[in-house]
């Protein structure tokens, strides 16, 4: 009878592999919990998606929630747990956009570049971001839904293009405070400076409709602004 108990008795090794094959209490949940987490959030970025290729396709009217329930692979009732009404959805389309250009230029002004090499690389990248197709559409969006929704667009502003703006002008204090430019407003200048580089060619796309301009026209006009924002500003 005793050597029978002791068969039935688990072994060191078969107590190891079970304890492989069941999970911790503690951290099953939390695993659970963040691939919940991650899924959901992979929803939400679809529905965006979605909602910003039809609202800058169609308008924002002529748009359907159960066309972008559908463009997303979502059922209207996900949809709506998310986004209870249109009106919510555009107002994260707005943020999301105008987060994703600041993050986009979040990395490119280092402290120890020269002003040359750091304007010239922000100015590149933002001005081929400004010309997109889609960066077109998504402006005629917004000017489009400013009378229905006027605080979109200062939204839109404040977490994108002021973020900006204001990164610029922190690297340009920098710059000053290491005596490589002249004391100046720095936001003053910043502005300015984004002005030579995107105004022009930003508002020329938006009238003749044609986006996309060619690599060589982008370095030209930016190596033009940086030529003249350094005349006036360097030491």
């Amino acid at each position: 009878m005793g050597k029978r108990l002791k068969e039935l008795q688990p072994s060191a090794t078969s107590k190891k592999s079970a304890a492989r094959r069941i999970p911790s209490p503690s951290k099953a949940p939390a695993k659970a919990a963040a691939r919940h987490d991650a899924r959901t959030e992979q929803l939400i970025q679809r529905l965006l998606d979605a909602a910003t290729r039809l609202f800058i396709e169609k308008g924002y009217d002529a748009t359907s929630m159960g066309e972008i329930s559908s463009l997303a692979r979502a059922s209207k009732e996900t949809f709506y747990r998310h986004f209870p009404t249109k009106e919510d959805l555009l107002r994260a389309v707005v943020i999301r956009r105008a987060e994703m250009i600041a993050e986009d230029v979040n990395d490119i002004l280092a402290d120890d570049d020269s002003p040359a090499q750091a304007l010239t690389e922000f100015g590149e990248r933002i001005l081929t971001r400004m010309t997109t197709k889609e960066t077109l559409g998504f402006h005629r969006l917004l000017g489009m839904s400013k009378e229905r929704f006027p605080d979109f667009l200062q939204l839109y502003r404040a977490a994108g293009p002021y973020r900006v703006r204001d990164a610029v002008a922190r690297y340009l204090d920098l710059q000053i405070a290491a005596g490589k430019l002249r004391p100046m407003n720095a936001l003053v200048a910043a502005r300015q400076f984004f002005d030579l580089v995107a105004a022009e060619m930003v508002i020329s796309a938006n009238l003749s409709g044609k986006a996309n301009p060619t690599k060589a026209d982008i370095r030209q006009r930016v190596k033009e602004a940086v030529d003249c924002f350094l005349h006036g500003y360097a030491t």
